[in-house]
C-alpha cells in the first residue's frame, strides 16, 4: 500500500511541474529562469521565420528527437513551444516520460506569442514612416458606409496565415466594403489610439463609428459574417 502510494504521490509531483501556461505566465517564468533550455519544436524552416528569442531548435520531426531531448540538461527548467500546441504537448509528454520535472508549455504556441506582439528573432521589423494620420484615418472611415481595418505585422503568424483571405475578399467586395490593411511596425499613433495589444485586430467602422472589434485569425466564413 506505502509502495503504490508513494509512486502515486510521485506522479502527481511530476504532472505539478509541467505546466501549460500562457503567454504572460510563459514570459514571466522564462524570465525568472536564467537557466532555462527554451526549446522550439517546429520545423528549421517554420523557426528560421521567426522564433523566441534565445531559443533553440529542436525538429519534432527528427528521427533522433527522443535522444535530442534526452541530451538536455534534468537539472534546469525546460520551456518548450511549437505552432500551436500539437507538437509541444507531445513533446511535454516525452520530456515527463525522460524524467524531467521541471518543464513549461506555451499554450498557443508562437502563433499566440506573435499576435501578442511579444519579442521574437528571426524577423525584419519596418522602420518605414508612418502612411496613415489620425485626419486621414478619420476621412475614410467617415466616408465609407463600411470599413474594415486590419491591424497586422509581417511577422505576424496569425496575420500571414489570414492575408490570403483578406486580399480575396479586399478584391471581391469591391464597391461593398473598404477594407485597409494598417501595419503594427509602422502606425504606433493609430496602434495607441485604438489600444491595439494583439495581433491581428480587427475593426469594423459603420458609418464612421467603431461597430465592432474582434482580434486573432479568423477564417473566410467569419470575416464575411463580419462584413454583413
Amino acid at each position: 500500500m506505502n509502495y503504490f502510494f508513494s509512486a502515486a504521490l510521485l506522479f502527481i509531483g511530476l504532472c505539478a511541474r509541467a505546466q501549460t501556461v500562457s503567454v504572460d505566465t510563459f514570459a514571466t517564468q522564462l524570465k525568472q529562469s536564467p537557466a532555462a533550455q527554451l526549446i522550439d519544436v517546429r520545423t528549421p524552416a517554420e523557426f528560421a521565420d521567426g522564433h523566441l528569442p534565445g531559443a533553440v531548435n529542436i525538429n519534432s520531426q527528427r528521427d533522433d528527437f527522443g535522444q535530442a531531448l534526452a541530451s538536455l540538461d534534468k537539472s534546469k527548467p525546460v520551456f518548450v513551444y511549437c505552432l500551436s500546441g500539437g507538437r509541444s504537448s507531445r513533446a511535454v509528454t516525452q520530456l515527463r516520460e525522460l524524467g524531467y520535472t521541471d518543464v513549461h508549455e506555451l499554450k498557443g504556441g508562437y502563433l499566440k506569442w506573435s499576435s501578442r506582439m511579444m519579442p521574437v528573432e528571426g524577423v525584419t521589423r519596418s522602420t518605414a514612416a508612418p502612411q496613415w494620420t489620425q485626419a486621414r484615418f478619420d476621412s475614410l472611415t467617415q466616408a465609407q458606409p463600411l470599413v474594415l481595418v486590419d491591424v497586422y505585422a509581417p511577422w505576424c503568424a496569425p496575420c500571414k496565415k489570414m492575408a490570403p483571405i483578406i486580399d480575396k475578399l479586399t478584391q471581391e467586395l469591391t464597391g461593398q466594403a473598404t477594407i485597409i490593411k494598417l501595419n503594427a511596425d509602422t502606425e504606433k499613433p493609430l496602434m495607441a489610439a485604438y489600444k491595439v495589444d494583439e495581433l491581428p485586430t480587427l475593426l469594423i467602422f459603420r458609418n464612421g463609428k467603431l461597430a465592432d472589434r474582434q482580434t486573432g485569425f479568423r477564417d473566410e466564413a467569419a470575416l464575411r459574417t463580419m462584413l454583413k
